[in-house]
């Protein structure tokens, strides 16, 4: 399933698992902090997700 004309799921979910273990980055905190749902917020989870989306696409 495409998340964006050039990523496909399966593909950012790896790139999501790689960074989680990330302990000095800002896309590992990203991840962490969108895994756990940090404020309980939909605005904050969208503007994360669109944050990782946009480091997927940029970053590989």
């Amino acid at each position: 399933m495409p998340v964006t004309k050039t990523l496909d799921f399966e593909t950012f979910a790896k790139r999501m698992d790689a960074w989680a273990s990330e302990r000095d980055t800002k896309r590992g905190r990203l991840v962490r902090a969108f895994r756990k749902n940090l404020g309980d917020r939909h605005d904050y989870q969208a503007a994360r997700l669109a944050l990782l989306i946009k480091e997927a696409e940029t970053a590989w």
